[in-house]
């Protein structure tokens, strides 16, 4: 049957499961994920850190950075210096989580099992209709074939990393007088006037003009400013899963047989639907049930009082969980009647009260009700296999023939598609794909002296499409003639020469404006101030704005003058006449105190790690690919 995860990998919600379970491949060091082996990148005070392990860690990162950045990513991965880079900086984050882990141990921070089941019980991913769906749950460990004392494992190590960072990113505080202090320079206000140059009359200037010996020699220093980028042209033949299920069909018999067959994967284990309400206090919670047991409403109120907000916010419902989801606490009630409610019970997070609200018995789920999931595990297996037999008949057409497609597209039935012409940037979206850039662009199909070059292999994307392609014609990167530029080049360097000529005008005015004799010369330059306007750190003009709070402040009631370039290049004259401090108030203030708290508090868990790394014997593996 095709494979349970490339099925999973057509489900969104899966996807960011699995996302989310690769994630912690990276954030939590995973020593016990994958195991220990010979083969090391990395021992951390005797503990090792696979190359498995982290080579899937390398990749989560690299297909990260490639959803992030996109068609940019493939320059990327051609730079062997940032690739390089990237793996050490996978190793080094990998390696301070593990220095994390080992420090947790020695101070005996653990997490508990009712604290792991409460995090899985209030992921929404595992939710139906807002509420735990146990079957979900099931269903979605089953199809990325993680089994759930994994998941709870790998969920605990998420959890105690989090505690100790917040221990450190969260202990710091922030005094009124220093939110006070970083408020008045983050919102201080600079009342400005802006005085353009005339750049226009300037430009008409002969002096503007550059010289033809100015402008050959720019194009001879920056021929690679003037290059017509490496196209293609590709023809290739594409096997898409997806598509192939047109014209497959599915038997009721085979549908009946898959289920005689599969019966235990139909089976409906018990469930218990719960509900609860968590109390800081057993003296609250005592005082919880007299309420109950008076007639009060459970969901009115844990609404009002269970401390843990994710239940509390659903009147404390649990959802239907079988017996392996369900907390020790809980458990330990033994509780057996619906509708019946639990004494206090004490437990990690707090004092529970806890009422059965129902529950179901172990039953075969009947053939109708699970038809259609049956019938769409069948035609996923069907095109599969018409996957790999098309694959096979490709590979076994072209493997005497490696010069053309025709006998590939013969065997297949495939057509062969060809391209316009394209570069590295702007790659059609049919084979925009890492693995198809990297293999046109590597210069492996390209032929010698003019001749064609060869089939590429079998390139599988994604697990449930493949491309076979050849380069059908190929223009290197080539330097552009230099008279098809130099027009180019004339209007930049005149630009360049207005712009300085624009500079030097300016600071003469300026030397005008404190000599006294500033009117006079302004007037014959033909440059007016214009009316006095507010600039602040996050104007829309950002030049403007590094250029005026880059200047000095004014003194005894007289401007300061500056220099600034806009964003369109314009060249101003910048009188700084006031300064008033920034103030914060209400919900402003308390965000600033926030973030240099949390500044101060990752400053301090940065320090740890700095003491952890000096004291810890850390050794490099060869594996790692790293020197």
């Amino acid at each position: 049957m095709m494979d349970n995860l490339r099925a999973a990998s057509n489900n969104v919600v899966l996807k960011v499961l699995l996302a989310l379970i690769m994630l912690s491949f990276v954030l939590t060091g995973v020593g016990g994920y994958l195991g220990s082996s010979e083969n090391y990148v990395a021992e951390v005070n005797g503990q090792e850190i696979s190359s498995a392990n982290f080579e899937q860690s390398f990749n989560n990162e690299r297909s990260r950075l490639q959803q992030q950045l996109g068609e940019n990513f493939s320059q990327l991965m051609a730079n062997e210096d940032y690739m390089k880079q990237l793996r050490q900086d996978v190793l080094n984050r990998m390696i301070n989580d593990l220095l994390i882990d080992q420090y947790a141990a020695s101070l005996g921070m653990a997490i508990g099992d009712d604290q792991v089941k409460l995090a899985i019980q209030n992921s929404p991913d595992f939710f139906t209709n807002g509420k735990f769906d146990n079957e979900k749950y099931r269903d979605l460990l089953n199809r990325i074939m993680v089994s759930p004392e994994q998941y709870a494992e790998i969920m605990r190590k998420q959890l105690l990393s989090q505690q100790i960072v917040r221990a450190f990113a969260g202990s710091d505080f922030a005094l009124p007088t220093e939110a006070e202090s970083a408020a008045a320079l983050i919102q201080q206000k600079r009342g400005v006037r802006l005085a353009p140059v005339n750049m226009t009359a300037l430009a008409e200037k002969k002096e503007a003009e550059p010289s033809a010996e100015q402008v050959k020699a720019f194009y001879d220093q920056n021929k690679a400013r003037f290059t017509t980028p490496e196209t293609v042209k590709v023809s290739y033949i594409e096997v898409d899963a997806a598509s192939l299920s047109e014209g497959l069909t599915v038997s009721e018999q085979e549908i009946a047989d898959f289920y005689q067959k599969n019966k235990p994967m139909f089976i409906q284990k018990p469930r218990f639907d719960y509900s609860v309400i968590v109390l800081e206090k057993e003296s609250d919670a005592k005082a919880v049930v007299e309420q109950l047991k008076q007639g009060a409403d459970f969901a009115t109120l844990a609404k009002e009082k269970s401390i843990d907000k994710d239940s509390g916010a659903k009147g404390g419902d649990l959802g239907w969980l079988e017996t392996t989801a369900i907390p020790d606490d809980i458990l330990a009630a033994k509780l057996t009647a619906d509708g019946q409610l639990s004494d206090v019970i004490r437990s990690d997070l707090g004092y529970l009260v806890v009422r059965l609200n129902g529950t179901e018995t172990s039953k075969e789920k009947p053939l109708e009700s699970v038809k259609s999931e049956i019938t769409q595990a069948l035609m996923q297996d069907k095109s599969y296999e018409k996957f790999e037999d098309l694959q096979s008949k490709i590979m076994d057409a072209t493997a005497n023939d490696r010069l053309s497609l025709d006998g590939a597209a013969k065997a297949s039935g495939l057509k062969v598609v060809e391209t316009d012409w394209f570069t590295r940037e702007d790659v059609p979206q049919q084979l925009n794909y890492p693995e198809v850039v990297q293999t046109i662009f590597d210069g492996s199909l390209f032929g010698g002296n003019g001749a064609p070059g060869q089939n590429s292999d079998l390139i599988s994307v994604e697990g449930d499409r493949a491309f076979m392609l050849r380069i059908a014609e190929h223009r290197p990167e080539a330097v552009k003639e230099f008279d098809s530029v130099s027009a180019e080049i004339t209007a930049l360097l005149k630009r360049q020469n207005v712009a300085e000529m624009a500079r030097k005008q300016a600071q003469e005015l300026i030397a005008a404006l404190k000599g006294g004799t500033g009117d006079a010369a302004l007037a014959a330059a033909g440059v007016k101030f214009g009316d006095r306007q507010d600039v602040t750190r996050f104007s829309d003009d950002a030049q403007i704005a590094d250029a005026v709070f880059a200047m000095p402040l004014p003194k005894d009631s007289k401007p300061e003058f500056g220099v600034a370039s806009d964003m369109k290049g314009n060249v101003l004259i910048v009188a700084l006449d006031t300064v008033e401090a920034g103030k914060l108030e209400g919900e402003q203030a308390k965000a600033v105190t926030t973030q240099l708290a949390k500044q101060a508090g990752e400053a301090t868990l940065d320090a740890l790690l700095g003491s952890l790394r000096a004291k810890a014997k850390i050794k490099i593996g060869e594996a790692a690919g790293i020197k």
